[in-house]
């Protein structure tokens, strides 16, 4: 007995210590909201908090790193917490740790200065927008898709769906969309959802804890890294690229270190057709995906969430699911979730219509999924677009060939923009991302001059979008006059802010 309370005396002693500290450190940090709301900063600073616990890591024996990392998690959302509460004392109506400053979405931003340019009659080049337009220069609307849409009766379309889980003839139309080359035999279930959007909010929301790491692309969307906030959530990122291309290794690090820390991944792959690179990985390195995934889900649950987004836009587009095929080879302790979308499929970004595909070998981990699945659904939207369910479902049983044959036509056109634009950055020494298909191409900017060069391009009336690492050029809403000569003025411009 003496052992023990000797234990707890020195325990009690160092609990002494923390508390002392804690109180200093707590009068740091409210130096520091106050800081804060002199200067309008927001309250997080995920990567402020992640740079101090990979500081000091080292410091900690290996058994109790992950417990080390966990502790300080929980003392920086307490943090969070007295700052936002202190911001917040006038708005008891907002939740804790609720960042309620200005937001603002780059895309959406940057496609609004392009907007106004153009209004204010400027020659502006707006490559902001994530939509397919025509040589025209307007939105591309499939008519095989919207003359099937327009047969749907008025009454259908004011209807809800069948179910929270959407019509089951429209999830099993996806999927068999999906399984067009009959090479997916895993148990499944489908969801559906408004957009890829909703898609990709299911899985965040149901399968990380708060605090909890989600996975994602280092260049990538940032709605990613938005829904992963909201659920109180952190974040690491991947590096996609070695000597100039893509590459495995920076996936399997980041999963390595977040299975070490929590037991788990959870893993953002927006494949192929990535936005905003335009990589794909094929079908060869989602094999060797399937086997590190199946070698790290010794240590725990592996989910990996397939972005299929800007599938339907890939140059080969029937064999574009042929890397579906490996993930039969998943264990069981690895789930496959496909977030399908209609929006860049059908040319429906409006519609707001997506499906998530469920995909494990044992069938009651998928039921298990699904049910969860579907009580978010119905806590955050209930029901998805009835009427352009019924019109995905008519146009891939009864008018797939004419759809097929409108499709291939803007690939092959929207391919015929990239190849000008990726030739002519060639020829001008323009460096970008490596490009294979899709939407976008990403210019390749130091991070030390790369706000200074998004806003020289601005005044130069190009607008892009601005990424970590990058600034991408949406390809799929130039048309070829306007692309041809393009690389030449970005690389002109990029040698001006070099020179400053």
């Amino acid at each position: 007995m003496s052992d023990i309370n000797r234990h707890r005396r020195n325990i009690d002693e160092i609990d002494s210590q923390i508390a002392e500290l804690f109180q200093k450190r707590m009068e740091e940090v409210a130096a520091v909201v106050r800081y804060k709301q002199e200067n309008g900063l927001n309250v997080t600073d995920r990567s402020r908090e992640r740079q101090v616990i990979e500081k000091h890591l080292p410091q900690i024996d290996e058994k109790w790193q992950k417990y080390y990392v966990r502790f300080m998690q929980d003392t920086f959302a307490t943090s969070r917490q007295f700052q936002t509460e202190f911001l917040n004392q006038n708005e008891s109506t907002l939740k804790n740790e609720v960042d309620f400053s200005d937001y603002s979405d780059n895309a959406f931003r940057a496609a609004q200065k392009a907007r106004q340019a153009l209004k204010e009659g400027k020659p502006a080049i707006n490559a902001t927008v994530g939509s397919l337009y025509g040589s025209d220069n307007a939105i591309t609307a499939f008519r095989s898709v919207y003359d099937v849409y327009n047969a749907v009766s008025n009454r259908r379309k004011a209807s809800y769906a069948g179910g929270i889980q959407g019509n089951a003839d429209y999830n099993e139309a996806v999927f068999n969309w999906l399984n067009r080359l009959d090479n997916i035999s895993l148990p499944h279930r489908s969801v559906a959802t408004p957009g890829g959007t909703g898609a990709i909010c299911l899985p965040v929301f149901n399968c990380l804890n708060h605090r909890e790491t989600l996975i994602i692309p280092e260049i990538a969307w940032g709605s990613y890294r938005l829904m992963a906030r909201q659920n109180e959530c952190e974040v690491i990122t991947y590096e996609m690229f070695e000597n100039g291309q893509a590459s495995l290794n920076g996936i399997k690090k980041a999963c390595r270190e977040v299975m070490d820390q929590q037991h788990k991944v959870v893993i953002v792959i927006n494949d192929p057709c990535q936005n905003p690179t335009g990589i794909s990985l094929g079908r060869a390195k989602w094999e060797e995906l399937i086997d590190f995934f199946n070698e790290l889900s010794k240590d725990g649950e592996v989910v990996i969430i397939n972005d299929i987004a800007y599938l339907d836009f890939a140059r080969d587009c029937d064999r574009a699911t042929e890397y579906m095929a490996s993930f039969n080879k998943a264990d069981r302790k690895v789930t496959i979730l496909i977030a399908f979308s209609c929006s860049k499929s059908l040319t429906a970004y409006g519609m707001r219509l997506g499906d998530l595909i469920i995909l494990n070998k044992d069938p009651e981990k998928v039921s298990h999924l699904y049910n969860s699945f579907l009580r978010t659904a119905r806590s955050f939207w209930s029901n998805v677009n009835n009427g352009f369910m019924d019109c995905f479902t008519v146009l891939m049983t009864e008018h797939q060939p004419e759809y097929l044959a409108e499709k291939q036509r803007s690939i092959s056109e929207l391919y015929e923009r990239a190849q000008l634009f990726v030739r002519q950055a060639g020829e001008c020494g323009l460096p970008i991302y490596p490009f294979e298909e899709g939407f976008f191409i990403t210019l390749r900017i130091d991070e030390d001059i790369k706000q200074a060069y998004y806003e020289k391009l601005m005044a130069n009336d190009i607008y892009g979008v601005i990424f970590p690492k990058g600034i991408r050029i949406a390809i799929c809403s130039l048309s070829l006059e306007v692309i041809d000569g393009l690389a030449y003025r970005l690389a002109a411009i990029l040698s001006e802010v070099r020179a400053q």
